[in-house]
């Protein structure tokens, strides 16, 4: 059975009463769903707000889920609307900070080994840094299509989805985000518009 089909039969398996249903679908897209909303907020306590708001809103409401799309693709677009909910509650919509500070992690703090040797340590932080660095200056939207396709695995059509615009736009984002990060980072980034 193919991903897309599992997920089908867990949510049909949710509506018709198996609420373990539910549990199993958690445990397929949490990561992802949590690592999305983790780079998009920049703070654990948020994400993990955030994505069991996401799941509630199936418990609430199964019918929410209407079928029409891949319950992946509807799941990020609830997750992310969860979290664009989340940054008007907060009243400012500041940029998201992509470097650790006060508690809250950066793409920099994933990138690094729990536990690394002394020079492994520095030259971890060093790119981490770089990298941080250089999606900074990415725009909003390559940083969040940039996120997508490669920590969350979204495919370019599901990103399409998620953002209520042609594929073609998603790939001119993903496009040129590639060709800034690898100006910024060197020709050796190996990073391609996948």
């Amino acid at each position: 059975m193919n991903e897309e089909n599992m997920d089908e039969e867990l949510v049909a398996d949710f509506k018709g009463g198996d609420a373990e249903a539910l549990g199993r679908l958690m445990e397929r897209h949490k990561a992802a769903v949590y690592g999305y909303l983790l780079r998009l907020t920049g703070r654990r306590e948020a994400a993990e707000d955030i994505f069991q708001e996401v799941f509630l809103k199936l418990v609430r409401n199964p019918a929410a889920y209407g079928e029409r799309q891949k319950f992946r693709a509807w799941l990020f677009t609830v997750a992310r609307n969860a979290a664009m909910d989340h940054f008007r509650r907060e009243t400012s919509r500041a940029e998201i900070p992509l470097e650790g500070e006060n508690g809250r992690p950066g793409p920099g703090d994933l990138a690094v080994s729990p536990e690394p040797g002394p020079e492994a340590a520095v030259l971890n932080k060093a790119s981490a840094e770089k990298i941080a660095a250089a999606l900074a200056r990415l725009s909003p939207e390559q940083r969040e299509v940039f996120y997508l396709r490669h920590y969350s695995e979204l495919s370019f059509r599901e990103i399409a989805e998620l953002f209520s615009v042609p594929i073609g736009t998603v790939l001119a984002r993903m496009s040129r985000a590639a060709a800034l990060l690898r100006k910024e980072l060197g020709k050796d980034a190996g990073l391609k518009a996948q």
